[in-house]
């Protein structure tokens, strides 16, 4: 009979693991590919290179100061997140770890990106493990509420779009369910660690050391995400957050205008909060498939022909896609010490 290490996974579970995660990148390439079909049989190969040879270098240095503004806005975003939960950290420091964790989301499945770094980029940077997480948890649930308001805010000042009933029905749902988990981790996250601390110390007491120790990381992480939620870090990161989008959306707000698509600022809002709000589909790594599928939908809603609106999708998703791998690949492979975290992570195991 096989032993099996005290806190080491059984291998019926690790095999079931590794089952649901191949079947979950399956299912996430065929949607891929089910939605590249949709858009590439529209696709016009010469029209595409006309339009990108015949890009006005002056829209594609303002787009990429655009994108380049927005990322910097992230990074002292998650920088001030982390220093609200306790952290130590240098705003310059944490910028080689995001854009490494972005440029791996780009690469590899399943955001791959973001464990990296809560797990292993933390120990660069003198932060804990705990506390990158929780500012992890509270950067999505913001993007998602900041995304939904700047499509709000798009339609809102471009009168002729129209969402289909379907997608306002989910962002509607999507906008509720973030503003629940703000307040809720806002009034009841005392609460929750004060019941979690007395559960760490029941079970120390009998001696159930391994889930006394899980509850106790549990505790930090809501006690990390509480003081993230505070009213003064909350409004500045909410701030930081509409830079981010704004930033974005100068970008695609160039793309569009450049690939023939007259677009003013507002529509291109939607267009960002569109194709962003896709990466949420499961998909291949790079999110294609599903980011050209409502690139596509968003250029149509503006007058776009098939054409021009296919051509438009490959475009916006390589304008993103592209300098993003490239600078968090760069500072992958100039900064070693990034991975440090790695080697403590196989000692605990």
């Amino acid at each position: 009979m096989e032993i099996i290490e005290p806190g080491a996974r059984p291998p019926e579970a690790s095999k079931a693991g590794k089952h649901r995660r191949r079947a979950g990148g399956l299912i996430g390439i065929v949607i891929s590919v089910v939605c590249l079909y949709f858009v590439l049989r529209q696709l016009d190969i010469a029209a595409l290179w006309r339009t990108v040879s015949g890009f006005d270098p002056a829209l594609l240095l303002g787009g990429l100061a655009a994108l380049v503004f927005g990322y910097a806005m992230r990074i002292v975003r998650w920088a001030l997140m982390l220093r609200a939960g306790g952290a130590r950290v240098a705003i310059l420091r944490c910028a080689a770890p995001f854009m490494g964790s972005m440029a791996l989301n780009n690469v590899l499945p399943l955001r791959a990106g973001d464990v990296v770094r809560a797990l292993v980029f933390p120990a660069a940077i003198g932060a804990g493990k705990v506390t990158a997480a929780a500012s992890l948890v509270l950067e999505r649930l913001l993007d998602l509420l900041t995304l939904l308001a700047v499509l709000g805010a798009g339609l809102l000042l471009s009168p002729g779009l129209e969402l289909p009933q379907a997608a306002k029905e989910i962002a509607v749902i999507l906008s509720l369910c973030g503003v629940v988990a703000l307040i809720g981790f806002m009034r009841f996250g005392n609460f929750t660690m004060r019941q979690l601390m007395r559960l760490g110390g029941w079970m120390q007491q009998r001696s159930m050391g391994s889930l006394a120790s899980g509850i106790g990381v549990l505790g930090g992480f809501v006690a990390d995400l509480q003081s993230m939620v505070r009213r003064n870090a909350l409004v500045t990161a909410g701030l930081l957050s509409v830079f981010v989008w704004a930033g974005e959306s100068g970008l695609i707000w160039a793309l569009l205008n450049g690939s023939g698509i007259s677009a003013a600022y507002p529509a291109a809002l939607v267009v960002t909060a569109m194709v962003t709000l896709s990466t949420l589909v499961p998909s291949s790594p790079g999110y294609i498939g599903p980011f050209h599928l409502a690139g596509y939908a968003a250029a149509t809603m503006l007058g776009a022909t098939p054409e021009t609106a296919a051509g438009f999708s490959v475009i916006a998703h390589l304008g993103l896609w592209l300098p993003v791998t490239l600078a968090g690949t760069a500072v992958i492979m100039f900064n070693r010490r990034l991975f440090a975290g790695a080697d403590q992570m196989s000692r605990d195991i």
